[in-house]
């Protein structure tokens, strides 16, 4: 009995397992599934020549049946002389070396949950009785996130009515034998075409013979992940004979594209639109924050129509492929829908990849035609800061975490809302180096103590107290935060004793208002509120409908150049109100109301892109 001397490295691999992709399923109910796709550097050690004949993929201690690659070495490149080596990666390969002839097979390997956690590789050459095997641990791949996975690179937002983004897990190549584009996608746009009665990626009326009638066609490319630009190239004209691949290739085959590094990883954005990469972003080492726009989709490169080619290594160097999971979107299989609307079997990405069928994708936090109204502030600052919506408290609070371990950021706002009945949460975290705490009690008086414990021994000021209602029961949120200021809480019954309560606060020790919050107890609303010291002007006020509001934040801005730092919203018979808070100071900022969830992401992502205005406050409206 004898096996080759072959050294076999595996990629991908991560803290010494190798790492697969967990695909969602299609639809709400539907049977999710994991793709494992490993490329393998094989170096002959003996000391004659070995010829690869055989790769095997079986998974111990599970289940799963082996899996037999088809097409290895077809081509002879895995010949290996003595001292020689090969890579292989189990992707596309063409089963017919005629090249007048397509006969193409897929080796990536998809599988049902659950997942196998060992994959056995053994390698067979000629002339051995015995293969040369590798076995590893395997796991779900995390991306270099907080979260442990990207945001679909694109926004609901800018979609029209009944259009959804699209694509699958199952890529048309491998981008050679190191395979770095077999987790790869390629998206596009489909809507549905109300006259025709079906689904298209073109515009009614449109034509695929030009790029501006496909639907996916200039739409903004954003980034999926805080990181730096590491190369970009622009100039490339858009293809105009669409249906074919350009002859001769153009190069770069990425046409117009940027590489930006993700932690440790590394994304290629590609088939961009010429002079739409922003001039700020062509610079290497140049800061890019998650959900900011890399350019407009094109079709330049060596493409056949307007579409966004994304990709995923762990290095420009060494080109190993990385999985691509995501979160904050949803995904369902479109013959499910009965459009318009988008009521649906919908999938919420959770540290998925998109499913192996194509699918319509929904990159939103929130529920496919479910709006969540939101109010917001940003302002003008050079602190770093993250936003971000969580499915659950339990993911908040360890996206929370990571944040501050990783970034040092500190969280200075938490919102939370229900979304089609399930409760979200959502948080603001800034640069800084005070110390800071958060909590939720069950009730208002544990709430009130830990407020006091965090202020007797650690000298903690709070400075966000909000509350909501699960299960019958008032729960409290709260953030404390380090600093030397004297500041006091306010909770009264009724609007009149605590209007009172706050100005002979002001009047007796120069407090200002900073926090106002109110709630229903009993059928009766009652007031919250912090005050602390400063030497600002501040004016505070409510307004009967949101014209009004609108109006006097203004006017106090125009007349007094009072900046808006506090808004909330309440419902007091049938009629909206709205509470505001504005203090004097010389930053830039803008306020921002929007009716769904998704248009104020796009509204603030846009003001930071824009104007540097950084979200401080968030309320989503109930």
């Amino acid at each position: 009995m004898s096996a080759p001397n072959l050294e076999i490295k595996v990629e991908p691999v991560e803290s010494g397992k190798a790492v697969y992709l967990p695909l969602a399923a299609t639809t709400a109910t539907g049977k999710t599934m994991v793709k494992i796709v490993l490329r393998l550097l094989i170096k002959n050690k003996g000391t004659k020549t070995a010829k690869v004949n055989k790769i095997q993929f079986s998974f111990p201690g599970s289940s799963h049946a082996a899996v037999n690659m088809q097409g290895v070495n077809l081509d002879g490149n895995l010949d290996l002389a003595a001292g020689a080596s090969a890579y292989w990666s189990n992707g596309r390969v063409d089963l017919d070396l005629d090249p007048d002839v397509d006969n193409f097979v897929n080796n990536s390997v998809y599988l049902n949950t659950p997942a196998p956690t060992q994959v056995k590789v053994s390698v067979s050459c000629k002339d051995f009785t015995d293969p040369a095997t590798v076995t590893m641990g395997l796991a779900a791949h995390k991306s270099p996130t907080p979260e442990g996975a990207y945001r679909f690179p694109y926004a609901a937002g800018e979609l029209r009515t009944d259009e959804y983004y699209s694509t699958s897990a199952v890529h048309w190549a491998n981008g050679g034998a190191k395979g770095p584009q077999i987790f790869a996608h390629d998206i596009g746009v489909v809507g549905w075409d109300s006259k025709a009665k079906k689904w298209s990626s073109l515009l009614p009326g449109g034509s695929d013979k030009k790029n501006e009638d496909y639907r996916i066609y200039n739409k903004p490319l954003r980034a999926v992940a805080d990181g730096v630009v590491e190369s970009w190239s622009d100039g490339m004209d858009d293809n105009t004979v669409l249906g074919e691949f350009p002859d001769p290739t153009p190069s770069p085959g990425s046409g117009n594209h940027v590489w930006i590094k993700h932690g440790t990883e590394f994304v290629k954005y590609a088939h961009l639109r010429k002079g739409t990469i922003p001039a700020e972003l062509m610079k290497k080492g140049a800061p890019v924050s998650e959900g900011q726009m890399v350019g407009r989709v094109g079709n330049s490169g060596n493409s056949t129509n307007p579409h966004t080619h994304i990709e995923c290594v762990k290095s420009s160097t060494s080109g190993a492929l990385r999985p691509l999971p995501f979160r904050s979107g949803w995904v369902v299989d479109r013959s499910k829908l009965s459009p318009p609307g988008a009521k649906g079997p919908w999938f919420r990405l959770q540290h998925h990849g998109i499913s192996k069928d194509t699918v319509a994708i929904w990159p939103a936090s929130t529920y496919p035609g479910y709006p969540v109204p939101t109010v917001g502030i940003s302002m003008q600052g050079t602190w770093a800061n993250s936003y971000w919506i969580s499915p659950d408290l339990g993911s908040f609070e360890k996206t929370a975490q990571d944040l501050f371990d990783k970034q040092g950021r500190r969280l200075i706002r938490i919102a939370t809302f229900v979304e089609n009945g399930v409760r979200r949460w959502a948080g603001i975290s800034r640069a800084g180096t005070w110390a800071n705490r958060w909590w939720v009690s069950p009730d208002l008086t544990s709430f009130l103590k830990k407020a006091q414990e965090f202020f007797d021994k650690d000298g903690l000021r709070l400075i966000q107290a909000s509350s909501y209602v699960e299960g019958g029961k008032r729960k409290w949120i709260g953030i404390a935060q380090g600093g030397n200021w004297a500041s006091r809480l306010i909770v009264k019954p009724d609007l009149a004793s605590f209007a009172a309560e706050s100005q002979k606060l002001f009047d007796d020790n120069g407090l200002r208002l900073i926090y106002v919050t109110t709630y229903l107890e009993g059928g009766k609303r009652k007031w919250f509120g912090i005050s602390r010291s400063g030497d600002w002007a501040n004016r505070w006020w409510i307004s009967p409908d949101f014209g009004s509001f609108r109006t006097k934040s203004q006017d106090l801005f125009d007349n007094e150049g009072k900046r808006l730092v506090h808004v909330t919203t309440y419902v007091e018979g049938s009629q909206r109100r709205w509470v505001g808070i504005s203090r004097s100071g010389d930053w830039a900022n803008r306020w921002v109301f929007r009716s769904d969830l998704d248009s104020f992401n796009l509204e603030a992502q846009r003001l930071f892109d824009e104007e540097k205005l950084r979200l401080i406050h968030v309320e989503m409206l109930e």
